[in-house]
């Protein structure tokens, strides 16, 4: 982060590890790594349903490019090698960081290279002071020699984008987690953060596949076979919002990062090494359109979708909850016959009764916590849990004469996996190591 111009590198992705090692030259990423140092690898798992299917294009950092980095640090000679990360989950939420390392075959990391595995989420923390607050920080990112982080390239609906310095939250306890999307805090200013207390000493952003309107599972995956890196997250970071076609000032975190550190996030006055980046860059969409009276997505006044009010999530929508936006926008939209009975959904720890509903469905904890006494009620409707759970929504949803059906949302998730199948580019094995599977 001291160099006078930043040094990134660009490449496009060919072949394994190949291409990442190419990276890695360009931008002297490995020229500060001893062989006797302790390397951490922090990719992008971010959460795993375990209900019902998923596609991983563009939401997890590609297992391949981990295994990649694996390979390398092997080939410098370095012998301690730890993959972390904290993996989001609920009571009936979701996978453990453990499961997820399962699932894509890390277990066979271990056994080959010896690699230990970490579930953040676990612990042990160390509170971390961050002047008015601290956080819980786990220590195992914090007791590396080298720290590599692995985000991918995508976007996020509270975020604009989920690059470096916002994959860095993962090492943070659940309980911090909830704080940075607290009632009456900026999250984007605690995403700038992170950094300062994180550093790492390498960043490289898979951009094999990008990721539209994410970041989970309803957004859209775009084959982009793009890879940067650079030593300086802040030039990684405005390199990879400059990929997504987006100007890197216009990303909250980002710009605030550069400003309070008085960092320019000019690419043109980056040393920028390797493949063009204009070759690499592909725009990608990131917000979801609400309606001007923000009762409901956009599309919905074309459907005609009448008699229910669900207003835009905003920043104290922790992830577990964010992920219940897609029940209730299936459900509602593939059971509506005619205008509902004026109901209104809210999510989050900040919305308040519009006081036009007759029923008001209080999603989570923390809005029942808000809103379970307020004037404006006329019948509330409580959804409990952290996150709850889709049986949960569903039934709540049926309450207010949403027709919910497991079956419907099942199909729309299978949708969501098939539109890839077949398609030039999307290979799942970039996801998985097998017993066979041999660079």
């Amino acid at each position: 982060m001291t160099d006078l111009k930043p040094v990134v590198s660009l490449k496009r992705y060919e072949n394994s590890p190949g291409s990442l090692r190419d990276l890695i030259e360009l931008c002297g990423g490995f020229d500060r790594l001893k062989p006797s140092h302790r390397a951490f690898i922090k990719p992008n798992l971010v959460a795993l349903d375990d209900r019902y299917p998923m596609p991983l294009y563009g939401v997890f950092t590609t297992t391949r490019l981990v295994h990649d980095m694996v390979l390398l640090l092997k080939e410098f000679g370095v012998d301690h090698i730890t993959i972390g990360e904290g993996s989001a989950r609920g009571k009936d939420f979701g996978v453990s960081t453990t499961g997820i390392f399962e699932t894509l075959g890390y277990p066979m990391l271990e056994k080959r290279y010896g690699v230990k595995l970490v579930d953040m989420l676990e612990g042990p923390f160390r509170d971390i002071d961050f002047g008015d607050f601290s956080l819980q920080i786990a220590r195992p990112i914090l007791e590396t020699d080298f720290l590599i982080n692995m985000p991918v390239l995508k976007t996020h609906n509270q975020a604009v984008l989920s690059l470096g310095l916002k994959n860095l939250k993962g090492s943070l306890s659940l309980k911090s987690r909830k704080f940075c999307h607290g009632r009456n805090r900026s999250l984007d200013h605690h995403l700038s953060l992170f950094v300062e207390k994180i550093p790492p000493a390498l960043t490289v952003l898979d951009g094999i596949y990008g990721l539209e309107k994410g970041p989970f599972y309803l957004g859209k995956a775009v084959v982009m076979n793009a890879l940067a890196a650079s030593r300086d997250p802040l030039a990684l970071d405005a390199a990879g919002a400059v990929l997504a076609g987006m100007d890197p000032a216009g990303v909250p975190h980002i710009r605030d990062f550069a400003e309070r550190h008085h960092r320019s996030l000019d690419v043109s006055r980056y040393d920028m090494r390797g493949t063009p980046l204009q070759e690499l860059r592909r725009p990608l969409k990131w917000d979801n359109a609400w309606n001007e009276q923000n009762t409901g997505p956009r599309a919905w006044d074309r459907l005609g979708i009448r008699g229910v009010m669900l207003p835009k999530y905003d920043e104290t929508l922790c992830t577990g909850c964010s992920g219940l936006y897609g029940p209730i926008l299936t459900m509602i939209m593939a059971s509506y016959t005619g205008p509902l009975n004026e109901i209104e959904v809210l999510t989050g720890k900040r919305m308040k009764p519009s006081g036009r509903a007759n029923q008001t469905l209080l999603l989570g904890n923390c809005m029942i916590k808000e809103n379970r006494k307020h004037p404006a009620l006329q019948e509330a409707v409580l959804v409990k849990g952290c996150p709850p759970s889709v049986e949960a929504v569903f039934e709540a949803l049926g309450r207010c004469g949403v027709r919910a059906r497991e079956d419907i949302y099942a199909g729309f998730r299978r949708t969501l996996v098939d539109r890839y199948k077949g398609k030039e580019g999307f290979d799942e094995s970039f996801y998985y190591i097998l017993p066979s599977c041999s660079l």
